[in-house]
């Protein structure tokens, strides 16, 4: 008998720590500062549009948001794992959504091999652009699309 309610003890004391248990999530952005969040297992860490969204808790009402263009990595970590999810923002569209034309931002000066393509697939432009030069893309039907750039593939929603 006392054996048993030992383990029964020991359980519900696993049971709790588990139910507190919370993930540390740091932030690192482009500029060197680092941010760190402490999130239970009831709060969410998620991706709406370009930002991350962190909730601490369900009680959290609003959740903190970043946006994804001025994060350079996130990490996870808890008890059972540590996570790093890189986000290569070395390239960025705009304007983006873009009606007439638009241009690739990128940190390294090169040659931007870039192709065009639509949501089945299909390829619709392509060509070698230096950052910051305007792309005609007045020729594109309104909807997503996704321009691979040196490798990196990036959406765009054309107006």
């Amino acid at each position: 008998m006392i054996k048993m309610k030992k383990t029964i003890g020991g359980l519900l004391l696993l049971f709790t720590a588990y139910a507190h248990a919370q993930t540390g999530v740091t932030v690192t952005y482009y500029d060197g500062n680092v941010q760190s969040f402490s999130v239970a297992t009831s709060g969410k860490l998620y991706f709406d549009a370009s930002n991350v969204l962190i909730k601490a808790d369900a009680s959290v009402a609003v959740p903190t948001t970043i946006p994804v263009a001025l994060i350079r990595k996130i990490t996870l970590g808890s008890n059972l794992a540590n996570e790093t999810f890189q986000v290569d923002n070395s390239l960025a569209l705009y304007p983006n959504p873009g009606a007439q034309e638009v241009r690739i931002s990128s940190i390294v000066e090169q040659t931007l091999k870039t192709e065009v393509y639509n949501l089945t697939g299909q390829l619709m432009l392509q060509g070698e652009y230096q950052p910051n030069q305007s792309i005609d893309v007045s020729g594109l039907t309104s909807g997503l699309y996704f321009f691979k750039i040196n490798g990196v593939t990036l959406k765009f929603s054309k107006k």
